[in-house]
């Protein structure tokens, strides 16, 4: 606007110059020098009042000097518009927003960072989580945007990051301590699913939620450590049972295996059978020139040794 009123009054400069151009012929020189400069200095004032630009990943809002919303726009490229008509542009492009640590509040166009958000649990506990928020806003919103909150930082500090610190401190509260420690996929869906809600019909869309890290007191962190450390215990307690167990089972098998052997061994040994195998050895026991005489009657072997 300022531009536009300055080439107004170059404008006027220029015209006055042609006018002592014309009424003092001494003086027609530098006043005509006066005006051509003016004039020149004045259309290129209101020129760049009259025409903008836009990037990709950018929309606008047209508002008058009176503050009447005049129109948007939301391609990119070149633009016209009233010399008094200001340009409000928004970002469309993701943007993130951060809660971390003990981080100070940082507000930089649509993205912006804060310190952690501290949340209680449904068992009361209150613990530290670490956020990451990845949003956009729809390019046909912008106006609806603008007549709310004016301005993207405004937009930015009184909508988006008020609602993300609100979700994040309500939906912990669904899920237990342990849950929350230990459900991590669960809970960053629980809170993507609380903010689509929350900003349904507004325009911001949820592209992003990474949950970063989840913070509960020491003492329940030293609790859960020392749980999950009796837990291994016993698992590996439990392999060795069950690895005792297998090999007392496999010395049970090979024993009944062997019993049966025996037993169908023993079928078999018939008295034809063991006079056969008595026969056979008395051959292989001659074969080698020994002599053996068995009294009849007698149990007893007399091994003679033949010369």
């Amino acid at each position: 606007m300022f531009l536009f009123v300055s080439g107004v009054v170059l404008l006027l400069v220029a015209v006055g110059g042609v006018v002592v151009a014309l009424i003092r012929p001494t003086r027609r020189l530098a006043a005509l020098g006066t005006a051509v400069v003016a004039g020149l200095l004045g259309v290129g004032a209101i020129t760049s009042q009259t025409f903008y630009s836009q990037d990709s990943g950018e929309a606008s809002v047209l508002v008058d000097v009176s503050g009447t919303i005049a129109g948007q726009e939301t391609t990119p490229g070149f633009h016209g518009k009233a010399p008094w008509q200001t340009v409000k542009t928004f970002n469309i492009r993701n943007q993130t927003v951060s809660f971390v640590g003990d981080g100070g509040t940082d507000y930089s166009g649509g993205s912006a960072a804060g310190p952690q958000v501290t949340a209680q649990d449904s068992d009361g506990v209150s613990s530290d989580i670490d956020v990451n928020i990845v949003y956009s806003i729809a390019p046909e919103k912008v106006t609806e945007i603008y007549r709310q909150y004016r301005d993207e930082s405004n937009f930015v500090q009184q909508f988006v990051v008020q609602q993300i610190r609100s979700v994040t401190r309500a939906v912990p509260n669904q899920f237990s301590t342990l849950d929350l420690i230990t459900k991590r996929t669960e809970v960053s869906a629980a809170l993507r699913t609380a903010l689509e809600s929350a900003w349904r019909g507004t325009g911001v869309q949820v592209d992003q939620v990474n949950l970063q890290e989840i913070r509960p007191p020491k003492a329940v962190s030293e609790s859960y450590s020392a749980a999950q450390q009796a837990l291994v215990q016993v698992q590996a307690e439990k392999a060795k049972l069950e690895a005792t167990k297998v090999s007392a089972q496999q010395q049970v098998v090979q024993a009944q295996a062997q019993a049966e052997a025996n037993a169908e061994l023993a079928k078999g040994l018939t008295p034809s059978v063991l006079q056969s195998r008595y026969i056979d050895a008395l051959k292989s026991i001659g074969a080698q020139g020994n002599v053996i005489v068995v009294p009849q009657g007698s149990t007893p072997f007399v091994q003679v040794q033949q010369k």
